[in-house]
This record gives C-alpha cells, sequence and structure tokens, in this order.
C-alpha cells in the first residue's frame, strides 16, 4: 500500500513538473522581447526624481515695508542692492507716492499701497495699530509673488533701510532645505532690544527671512494671528515670532546678518 502511494505520488510530481514547464515555454514564446526576462514580473519600475535646481537670486522675493513719508529719503539703502528685472519683490508703502516719488523711480523696487486694516486692528483691539501693516505684510508678499508654482523658496521681509547683500544671502539660504519650515533671523546687536524683547526672534531690521512654506503657512493664518496676539505685544518682530512659535517653528539664527540700532540727534521720526 506504501509503495503504490509513493508511485502515485511521484506520478503527480512529474505530471506538475511537465505541466509546468510546457506553460513555461508558451507564456514566454507569447511574450514581446522585451519582456523575455524570468524576473520582470518581480521589477518595479520607478521613475527618477528630477534633481532640483540650486538656489538663486530668483528663487527669493523680498518684502519691504516702509512709510511714503520715509521713502522719499531713505529709498537709497535699498536701491544700493536692488536689481531691477533681476530681484524680485515690492516695497509696501502705508500710501501712494507723491513729490518727487511721482514718476515712481525705475531704479526703486515696484510699489504696491499696504491693505486698510482698520477694522481688523479694531477688531483685534491692537496695542500699537501701526506695527500691524509689517505684519500683514508677509501675507501680502505671498499674495502678490504668486510663489505657488515653485518658483520662490524663500521670502525675504526687511525695513526701508535695510541692507542686503543678495548674493551672500542666496549662499545662506541654499544651505537650507527650502521644502520645510525655515525661520532665519538674528538677534539685535543692540542688548536692550533682546532684553526688552526677547533674544530668540528675528529683527526685522536685519532682515527676517522664511521658506515659502512656512510664509504660506503664516499667510493662510494671518488674520486669526493677529486677532490672538496683537492686543498684548508692541512690536511687528515679536509678534510675527509669537505666529511662527504658534505653527510650531523655532528660529535659526544666522549671526550673518545684523540688526544694528543708531542713534541720530535732530533725525526725524518717521513711523514705519
Amino acid at each position: 500500500m506504501a509503495s503504490s502511494y509513493k508511485s502515485s505520488a511521484a506520478k503527480h510530481c512529474k505530471l506538475l513538473i511537465i505541466s509546468g514547464l510546457a506553460i513555461y515555454l508558451i507564456f514566454t514564446i507569447s511574450l514581446p522581447n522585451h519582456l523575455i526576462n524570468p524576473n520582470f514580473l518581480f521589477t518595479i519600475h520607478t521613475k527618477s526624481p528630477q534633481p532640483t535646481p540650486p538656489t538663486n537670486l530668483s528663487h527669493l522675493a523680498f518684502g519691504i515695508l516702509a512709510s511714503e513719508g520715509g521713502w522719499h529719503f531713505r529709498r537709497s539703502y535699498i536701491e544700493s542692492w536692488w536689481r531691477p528685472n533681476q530681484t524680485r519683490g515690492h516695497v509696501y508703502l502705508d500710501v501712494p507716492p507723491t513729490g518727487d516719488l511721482v514718476p515712481w523711480p525705475a531704479r526703486s523696487p515696484p510699489f504696491k499701497v499696504s491693505g486698510n486694516l482698520t477694522e481688523l486692528s479694531k477688531e483685534a483691539k491692537a496695542a500699537a495699530p501701526m506695527v500691524l501693516r509689517i505684519v500683514h505684510g508677509i501675507k501680502e508678499v505671498v499674495r502678490d509673488v504668486g510663489g505657488d508654482d515653485g518658483s520662490v523658496r524663500w521670502v525675504v521681509i526687511g525695513d526701508d533701510d535695510s541692507i542686503f547683500f543678495v548674493e551672500n544671502l542666496v549662499e545662506v539660504v541654499a544651505r537650507y532645505d527650502h521644502t520645510k519650515h525655515y525661520y532665519l533671523g538674528a538677534a539685535s546687536e543692540f542688548y536692550m532690544s533682546n532684553v526688552w524683547f526677547s533674544f530668540n526672534q528675528g529683527f526685522g531690521g536685519a532682515g527676517i527671512v522664511l521658506s515659502f512654506p512656512l510664509a504660506k503657512a503664516l499667510a493662510d493664518d494671518m488674520d486669526n494671528c493677529i486677532r490672538r496676539h496683537a492686543p498684548f505685544f508692541i512690536t511687528a518682530d515679536i509678534i510675527i515670532n509669537a505666529c511662527i512659535g504658534d505653527l510650531g517653528v523655532d528660529l535659526s539664527p544666522e549671526y550673518g546678518l545684523h540688526q544694528v540700532i543708531r542713534f541720530y540727534q535732530n533725525a526725524p521720526s518717521v513711523p514705519h
């Protein structure tokens, strides 16, 4: 009985082997030549990712927050580094230009007039309504540069007397992954400013640099952020810092950014 069982099992195994070989030959002959590969069923074809081009000046968008009154004598600071038709961004004025600013100088960044924040300021019970235009400027820069197509990697916010060495700035931001949330800035070189406000925030005079995804996230929540923080803070830099903190992002210090406060006797006082 056992011998008969073993003989029957051997016959079945032999039949399975022969059948398998026959099916393999038929299947192989019927396939196109480029698929005659015993491992083709197990090969996963993936598209090779395209290399990301290096960051250059065209990937940076600048938002310069200024007052019309101050721009008459401060514009030379910005014009010293602005490159018409190369640098992208705008200067945001509180009111339309007048006097010697008309027609608008070609060597200056193109201008826009900041949105009216009167109602938002009242609703938020802002402790310092004038600074909200600077904070809200991030939302306006994101809206105006159209960076959703990936052409903008970094948003740079500066004052109307900020001077940027743009090649150096490109070199700095190129070290970071622009697809993640980054907040670059530096403390003030005036020690007491850090004591009064924070040692762990970027100061706008030196420039505040945001990766575009972070700037976009800020823009999307900007009005709510102002409602949360404007009643308690009196400077734009600290409100921006608080809004970024709400998103779980901390400052990445860049000590090549210099916030230098200089005191001039009899200098005109121009709010911006």
